[in-house]
């Protein structure tokens, strides 16, 4: 339940070097790996730079694994988890968007729509899991009625930021995975609704 795959916080922050070993070992195959290892090799490049030619190439390699048609979708993020229901002071700044306020942002909007997030906890979570657990699964319920939105259950953190940078428009949630969306698609000037005034 709990993972070590920050992968926001690894670009956004560059985790302490224990962190990213970690990653290493239990995601060898990941982006967050290939991050890794070629900021090793280089380290004076931009992170941003580096993670968007990263995740460009595991599009082109992932692309069975997106929706079909996802670049003419809006992709709305949601974080769940530790942050819905957690009592620590960096989750209770990042609670989750009012559903009413996400509607209002797609109000107009006419793309077919898809959500994406599942339950994340970090070892640095509270620990009441399964009511952050229930809560999530409460709110992700209501995000999918109220928009009409398909959530996109992938399983895996790379498929996601795949259909977040994909997606013909991104809606941001909270935290710094979501924030790496963001900042991945004004690199490749794609629209995005930025929403989070806490990371």
């Amino acid at each position: 339940m709990i993972s070590s795959y920050r992968l926001g916080d690894l670009v956004m922050f560059d985790l302490p070097e224990n962190e990213k070993n970690k990653i290493l070992t239990e995601y060898p195959n990941s982006i967050g790996s290939k991050y890794i290892l070629e900021k090793r090799n280089n380290t004076h490049c931009n992170n941003i730079d580096l993670i968007t030619k990263i995740v460009m190439e595991e599009i082109l390699q992932n692309l069975e694994f997106l929706p079909k048609n996802i670049t003419d979708s809006t992709l709305i993020h949601l974080r769940l988890g530790d942050v819905v229901a957690g009592n620590e002071w960096h989750e209770q700044i990042k609670r989750p968007l009012e559903v009413e306020y996400i509607k209002s942002l797609v109000s107009n909007d006419s793309n077919p729509k898809y959500v994406i997030g599942k339950c994340f906890f970090a070892c640095t979570s509270s620990t009441n899991y399964e009511e952050c657990i229930n809560k999530s699964n409460e709110y992700l319920h209501n995000v999918i009625n109220e928009l009409q939105a398909e959530y996109f259950n992938s399983g895996n953190a790379d498929i996601d930021l795949c259909c977040g940078v994909k997606s013909k428009l991104f809606i941001q949630g909270r935290g710094f995975f979501s924030k790496l969306i963001v900042d991945i698609r004004k690199r490749l000037n794609l629209n995005s609704i930025e929403t989070s005034t806490h990371d």
